[in-house]
């Protein structure tokens, strides 16, 4: 599917189909003008040619140069032209059998004209006019049978350039450039509030727009959508409020719980009860991380060392780990790996990592590795990512077919969440020896 057409791009495009219109108008009225007004063209015709005789015509040798002469020899059938003096003496001609006598001594007297006569079986037009070459007052007549030259279509299109092309596009181009240019800077402030709105996220502010001469229309808009963000922020804030109080006010109880089992004697039932009660902890921890990474906004100047955050990470979970038959294995780099995050946050998404190794992965080992570069990589031996899943792993509650009994389908979102409000991201990989790793990368500091 192709990539729709910015607001810009649409109104330039009918602002040039307008002025295309506008054109195709014009030349259709010049055309009809002139096309019906067939003696305005022969008008045309006979003071372009004429006009050319006279620019060639050499008073010394009293005649016409050749570069004038190739019509008249190239049709000396149809086209015709003489010059005379004031006494009706002939200087200088082309075909001049064309050219009716009686036309010629209407010619010698007549001031300038422009008529059509019969000859014979042939039917000419004949223009006569007066000119002044090297001080002599000279009789200049054009005479035309037919038109295998095409001299009237040449004309008519002459006055399309005199009248359109040259007058006229060049301002419609220029105005089309202003136009298109006034409406790309016109449309800048919706460009703006786009770009305000792409930068909203659930559960934060949104960040002030940038100074600018803002239309009345565009700030209305923006008031009103901050406005909806504002209710839906108050709505998604209950939301959580609710959801991590609840786990809060379960986190007390789960704890005595599990402290009374503790104090039972040993046997399969109190053992299996024993491991409810703390995959019941390990949820409740959970949604409460959940809740807290919801509402995670995270300071652009805060930085962290992951061989630092990691090693506190395995040393938490050192214990769980070797509770369920598991080697928590780290590997740090000879220098600090310092990135842009939050430690508390980062803390989080690494231990949700972990402990989904530990859980998931089985026995065997589970190795934690700080870098190369501003990245920590957690990587289990367990059955591997389920075929199909890709990121249906980092939705909310989602669990595979053969996922191990204890939770809730929420680690992989918190952990996703929490990289997404850093400016890092999370990736999955299915190594070839089997197993899966989970890679958190984060921008340097």
């Amino acid at each position: 599917m192709s990539a729709p057409r910015s607001l810009a791009s649409r109104l330039t495009t009918r602002l040039f189909a307008i002025a295309a219109a506008a054109l195709v108008v014009n030349m259709l009225a010049v055309g009809l003008y002139y096309g019906f007004d067939r003696r305005a063209m022969e008008g045309e015709v006979v003071e372009h040619r004429l006009g050319l005789v006279s620019e060639a015509f050499d008073p010394a040798e009293g005649r016409v140069e050749a570069s004038a002469r190739a019509l008249y020899e190239a049709h000396p059938e149809a086209y015709a032209f003489v010059v005379a003096d004031a006494e009706g003496r002939v200087l200088d001609a082309a075909n001049p059998g064309l050219v009716p006598r009686r036309a010629f001594e209407e010619a010698a007297f007549a001031d300038d004209w422009l008529a059509h006569r019969k000859s014979g079986s042939r039917s000419l037009l004949i223009a006569s006019k007066k000119a002044t070459l090297g001080g002599r007052e000279l009789r200049l007549v054009f005479v035309m049978h037919e038109d295998p030259a095409h001299l009237l279509p040449r004309a008519l299109l002459a006055e399309f350039v005199g009248h359109i092309w040259l007058p006229i596009v060049p301002v419609v181009v220029l105005l089309i450039a202003a136009n298109a240019v006034l409406i790309r800077r016109g449309l800048s402030p919706v460009t703006a509030a786009a770009r305000w709105a792409r930068s909203v996220r659930p559960g934060q502010l949104p960040a002030p727009l940038p100074a600018a001469d803002l239309p009345s229309e565009i700030i209305d808009l923006v008031d009103a959508t901050r406005r909806s963000l504002d209710r839906l922020n108050d709505a998604l804030s209950a939301e959580k409020r609710r959801a991590a109080e609840a786990a809060h006010a379960l986190r007390t109880p789960v704890a005595v719980l599990a402290a009374r089992f503790d104090a039972l004697p040993p046997g399969p039932a109190a053992d299996q009860l024993r491991a409810d009660v703390v995959a019941l902890a390990r949820t409740v921890r959970q949604v409460l991380a959940s809740a807290n990474a919801d509402a995670l906004q995270v300071d652009e100047s805060l930085r962290a060392d992951l061989g630092a955050v990691a090693s506190r990470v395995a040393s938490a979970l050192a214990a769980f780990a070797a509770s369920r038959d598991v080697e928590l294995d780290i590997e740090l780099p000879p220098e600090p790996i310092v990135v842009a995050a939050d430690p508390d946050a980062l803390e989080i998404a690494l231990s949700n990592l972990v402990e989904n190794a530990i859980v998931h992965g089985g026995p065997g080992s589970v190795d934690l590795t700080v870098g190369p570069g501003p990245e920590v990589r957690v990587r289990d031996r367990g059955p591997g990512i389920p075929p199909g899943a890709g990121r249906s792993l980092f939705q909310p509650f989602w669990r595979g077919a053969d996922a191990a009994p204890g939770g809730a389908g929420l680690g992989l979102a918190i952990v996703e969440r929490v990289q997404r409000a850093q400016g890092g991201d999370v990736q999955v990989e299915a190594p070839a020896d089997g197993g899966a790793a989970f890679r958190l990368r984060f921008r340097s500091g």
